[in-house]
């Protein structure tokens, strides 16, 4: 897919939104629940194991009274757990500055533009990775893109 064709079905998919949703709150997470409900029940089987938590920080209040703004999920076979709020024992965590991840967030994933972000430099502050994101499943980039047409 092109990247101006997948912009355009960005653009289509982003009409159809009722409403665009703060990046990492609250509501973002329940939609990102049903995001990867409908995924994993697409893709995943009894064996499937994954657990995730990202937290962002210096988020606005409107997101985060605290500053921090976090979420996590945990498959176990078809099974989606997902929470609004740090996880410990995960297989990754990263953190990040919440307005240095924001573009990425907003950002549609299509093969030219993952193609081109391997050849830039990290963001500034580059985001902390612990774990090995080398075991995510190639679905997973399912879950961004669906996200990233409704971020506000």
């Amino acid at each position: 897919m092109t990247e101006k064709v997948a912009e355009k079905v960005a653009e289509k998919v982003a009409e159809k939104v009722a409403e665009k949703v703060e990046f990492a709150s609250v509501p973002w997470v329940d939609a990102a629940r049903n995001v990867l409900e409908r995924l994993v029940a697409l893709h995943c089987d009894d064996d499937t194991r994954l657990s995730v938590c990202e937290i962002f920080t210096d988020a606005p209040t409107s997101v985060s009274a605290t500053g921090i703004a976090a979420w996590h999920f945990l498959i176990e076979g078809k099974k989606v757990l997902v929470g609004a709020c740090e996880a410990t024992g995960m297989d990754v965590t990263i953190r990040a500055d919440y307005a240095t991840a924001l573009p990425g967030a907003r950002l549609v994933y299509t093969p030219e533009v993952l193609a081109r972000m391997q050849l830039q430099p990290p963001p500034d502050p580059p985001p902390q990775i612990e774990g090995d994101t080398s075991i995510f499943p190639a679905w997973l980039v399912e879950l961004h893109n669906e996200m990233a047409v409704i971020t506000a």
